[in-house]
């Protein structure tokens, strides 16, 4: 039995998180990640090993996601990562980084953030890459076994209705069309590369007045970088930044802030009220991510009665 991914949610590829992975085996690399030294085995399910390291890097991804970080949170994590995992490597599900959307939108809503914003915070948080990677394919990959389970989840047109009448901002939506523009700064640059990096963006920043003509500047800043357009509406992008996008003028620059590759700023292309359509999927994205969720901690708590678990003993 192979389940695909396509059916999951409509907007699965409209967010991503910057993990470089194209398709895995979600258990074999959890046990892949863990360095041959400084670990010991705390515990093991249905003998799979849970070590020191898992845990310790468990804790870190737990708090960049705004979620319970202490010892035993993250133990009780891993034992779900690892059930989750056994569960759907039965079915040969294999999950590749831009198949996450989901997944991040879903712990950026419950951290009251937007997913670009939880993306940063990620990216920031110095969590085993691979870890992370791990954490996020079983989430979505159990989720999307969990749809396949229960192909009769359905959203109706009423509970669209509710939704939207009881978040105002889902109603109230404006769609912006980005683009990040960078200035690239190599590492061997150090603090140097960064201040010339500062001043070229400054400079930009007067240049740069529509996305069109601005995009054509590359041909004058050798490390410039302009990047796709992306289309985000305002639940998306979080109160923070569509506050700054609302209060700029279109086809100009962001304030700039640094970036892992260098200084970046983002470019306002358009600004427009959503579509109706566009916010009754919205809505109805939300309601879905939350049944399926439903179904998904039930079916956990089912696999989890029938699990062996030894935990070490102190």
């Amino acid at each position: 039995m192979t389940i695909g991914s396509r059916f999951f949610f409509v907007h699965a590829r409209a967010i991503a998180v910057t993990l470089a992975v194209l398709a895995f085996s979600p258990e074999a690399g959890l046990l892949a990640c863990v360095p041959a030294h400084a670990q010991s085995i705390v515990a093991t399910v249905n003998g799979e090993p849970i070590t020191t390291f898992d845990i310790a890097e468990r804790e870190k991804l737990l708090s960049a996601l705004g979620q319970p970080s202490s010892a035993s949170a993250a133990m009780e994590s891993m034992i779900k990562s690892r059930l989750e995992a056994g569960e759907i490597n039965k079915y040969g599900i294999k999950i590749s980084a831009s198949e996450f959307g989901p997944a991040v939108q879903y712990y950026a809503d419950r951290a009251h953030i937007s997913a670009d914003a939880l993306s940063a915070r990620l990216q920031n948080s110095r969590v085993d890459k691979k870890h992370m990677e791990n954490f996020f394919s079983i989430h979505t990959g159990f989720n999307m076994y969990t749809r396949a389970r229960n192909r009769a989840v359905e959203v109706s047109q009423s509970d669209i209705d509710a939704e939207i009448a009881r978040d105002k901002k889902l109603s109230n939506q404006q769609t912006y069309v980005i683009r990040q523009v960078l200035i690239a700064v190599s590492a061997e640059s150090g603090a140097a590369g960064l201040q010339q990096a500062a001043k070229q963006m400054e400079s930009l920043h007067a240049r740069f007045t529509d996305c069109e003509t601005g995009a054509k500047l590359v041909a004058e800043y050798p490390n410039l970088v302009v990047r796709e357009p992306l289309t985000r509406t305002s639940s998306q992008l979080g109160d923070q930044l569509t506050a700054l996008l609302d209060k700029m003028p279109v086809g100009h620059l962001t304030p700039a802030s640094r970036d892992p590759s260098g200084v970046a700023a983002l470019a306002l292309c358009s600004r427009s009220a959503s579509k109706s359509d566009a916010t009754r999927e919205a809505a109805q994205n939300r309601i879905l991510s939350r049944k399926v969720q439903q179904e998904a901690d039930k079916l956990y708590e089912e696999i989890r009665s029938h699990a062996a678990i030894v935990t070490a003993r102190k």
